[in-house]
């Protein structure tokens, strides 16, 4: 369910953005004078909007399998490290939301950003032998990962 809920989600945004892109052409292109539903007009009648359509789904169906991420960090103890974790995810704008299920949730902080990340914004650690596992949005979990990975080689600076 959740991965049908994603690509829906991501769906939505490649619209939207496709959308703002056309309307912004059409003000800069055509000096206002082509309204946005007659671009998508001429766009979706021909063999090209066809193939956009197909690319659109095959992106958002594909896109919770690429676009989310789930990775061990070696060397982390949840108890020990916790402040290294915290600072790892306060550097890139999460908080630290709740305890569910054994694992630590994180959310963005802000509304602005919680609406950028589509409302995909939690960030899950558990422990895993030999470390901790971090999941959540790979392009915010990856630099998460990155820096905790920082924070336990230099453990003795941090």
């Amino acid at each position: 369910m959740k991965y049908a809920v994603r690509s829906l989600k991501y769906l939505l945004l490649i619209c939207v953005l496709y959308v703002a892109l056309l309307w912004a052409s059409s003000i800069y292109t055509y000096d206002g004078m082509v309204d946005v539903v007659t671009l998508i007009r001429a766009q979706f009648g021909s063999d090209r909007g066809v193939w956009l359509v197909v690319a659109f789904v095959a992106l958002a169906l594909f896109y919770p399998r690429f676009g989310y991420v789930r990775r061990v960090v070696a060397g982390v103890d949840i108890e020990a490290d916790r402040i290294r974790i915290d600072n790892a995810m306060k550097l890139y704008g999460f908080k630290f939301a709740e305890v569910r299920e054994g694992r630590l949730v994180y959310r963005a902080e802000g509304i602005i950003r919680r609406i950028t990340l589509l409302f995909e914004d939690e960030i899950l650690v558990r422990v895993v032998e030999g470390g901790v596992e971090i999941e959540g949005l790979r392009r915010s979990a990856v630099r998460i990962i990155y820096q905790l990975n920082a924070y336990i080689e230099h453990k003795e600076r941090y």
